[in-house]
């Protein structure tokens, strides 16, 4: 589905999808910037659920991961991985699935930290995948600092 033809002869729930996706990537680089990261991670999270009775089908995890590459690309700009990683969440939680949202920092040669952020399910990494991602030290899981 990289064609907007494409997009038109999809599932309906594939076009919800990438339409949902399309929205969460325009409008949190605005909310994270106005709210804290955890007030905003749990908003989404509330909104992703009363979103889940709109969005019809039962789509693997890969057709969900796509539904976000797919807008990522076809949105103009650029994305930070934590607004890619946050949409993704945000959609694979609607589906039932149970994403590992990590955030990494890795110290740089001239002395910089840097952070990056990513999703895993059932050990796989599904957005933010980097080809040095080992070099980022974990923080704790975000999902379990939400059940605690």
């Amino acid at each position: 589905m990289t064609q907007f033809s494409d997009f038109l002869t999809a599932q309906f729930g594939d076009q919800c999808r990438v339409i949902f996706a399309g929205v969460l990537l325009s409008t949190l680089p605005i909310v994270f910037s106005i709210g804290s990261f955890h007030w905003t991670r749990r908003k989404i999270i509330a909104f992703s659920e009363r979103i889940a009775q709109i969005i019809p089908g039962t789509p693997t995890c890969t057709r969900v991961i796509s539904a976000v590459k797919v807008a990522d690309h076809h949105l103009p700009g650029d994305r930070k991985c934590l607004i890619r990683s946050s949409t993704a969440e945000a959609l694979l939680l609607i589906y039932g699935f149970n994403p590992d949202h990590r955030i990494g920092i890795a110290r740089e040669d001239h002395g910089e930290i840097s952070a990056h952020s990513w999703i895993k399910v059932d050990d796989d990494v599904l957005i933010g995948n980097l080809d040095d991602l080992e070099r980022f030290s974990p923080l704790p899981s975000l999902y379990l600092a939400e059940v605690e």
